[in-house]
C-alpha cells in the first residue's frame, strides 16, 4: 500500500511539473514579445531574455564544454542501450524477463528523444544567434535526464562497487549543475530556453526516478 501511495504520488508530482513547463511554453510565446531574436524574431520575455543575453553573450569556452559534456551523455545511452542489448539477449528476446531497470531506462531514453524531435519540428523559439530551434535546451535536457538516469542506476551498483559508484554519482550531480549552468553562459540560448529545458527535465526525471521506485528493487 505505501508502495502505490508512492507511485501515485509520484505521476502526480510529474504531472503537475509537465503542466508547469506547458503553461511556461505559452508564456514564453505570450509574454512580453518583442522583436529581439535573430533577424528580428519575436521573443517571449523579451526584457529579461534580452537583458541576461546582453549581460552572458557568445562564450566559446563554455560552448564547447556543454558541446563535450554533451558527448559524454550519448556515450552513457550508448553504453546503457548495450548493457540492455545484452540482457535482452539473455532472455532470449524476451522483453518481460530482462531486468525492469533497464527496460524502464531505455523507455525513458525513447521519450527523451521524442521530446528533442517535438521541439525540433514545433519551433517555439531560435536561437540569438542563429536561425536553429533553441525552445527548451535539448543539452540541458539531454544532461539532466541522462545523468539522473545513471545517477539512480549507480545506486543499484553501490554495494559491488562501493567508493567508484559514489564517485561516479558525485559526478553526475556535478555534471548535471555544470550542463545548466555553462549552456546559459555560453550565450546560444535565451535565459527562457534553459529554465523550459530545466522544467521538462523535471518532469521526466520524477516520471523516471517514479517508475524505478515501484517496479524495481
Amino acid at each position: 500500500m505505501e508502495r502505490d501511495n508512492g507511485f501515485r504520488t509520484g505521476l502526480i508530482v510529474s504531472a503537475v511539473l509537465f503542466a508547469l513547463f506547458i503553461i511556461f511554453t505559452l508564456m514564453v510565446k505570450t509574454v512580453d514579445p518583442a522583436p529581439v531574436g535573430w533577424a528580428g524574431e519575436i521573443i517571449g520575455f523579451s526584457k529579461v531574455n534580452r537583458t541576461m543575453h546582453d549581460m552572458f553573450s557568445y562564450n566559446d569556452g563554455a560552448y564547447q564544454f556543454t558541446k563535450t559534456l554533451g558527448y559524454i551523455c550519448l556515450m552513457v545511452v550508448a553504453v546503457n542501450g548495450l548493457y540492455a542489448a545484452v540482457d535482452f539477449f539473455r532472455q532470449r528476446g524476451s522483453i518481460r524477463l530482462m531486468d525492469r531497470k533497464n527496460v524502464i531506462t531505455c523507455v525513458f531514453y525513447v521519450v527523451v528523444g521524442l521530446f528533442y524531435v517535438l521541439f525540433e519540428i514545433v519551433v517555439i523559439n531560435n536561437r540569438p544567434i542563429a536561425a536553429e530551434a533553441s525552445y527548451p535546451s535539448s543539452h540541458t535536457m539531454l544532461a539532466l535526464c541522462v545523468l539522473y538516469s545513471e545517477f539512480v542506476l549507480l545506486g543499484f551498483r553501490s554495494e559491488r562497487y562501493g567508493f567508484a559508484a559514489s564517485i561516479l554519482r558525485v559526478f553526475c550531480i556535478i555534471a548535471m549543475i555544470s550542463m545548466v549552468v555553462f549552456r546559459f553562459l555560453s550565450g546560444v540560448h535565451w535565459f527562457t530556453d534553459i529554465c523550459g529545458g530545466v522544467l521538462l527535465s523535471l518532469s521526466l526525471m520524477c516520471l523516471y526516478g517514479t517508475f524505478i521506485r515501484r517496479f524495481c528493487r
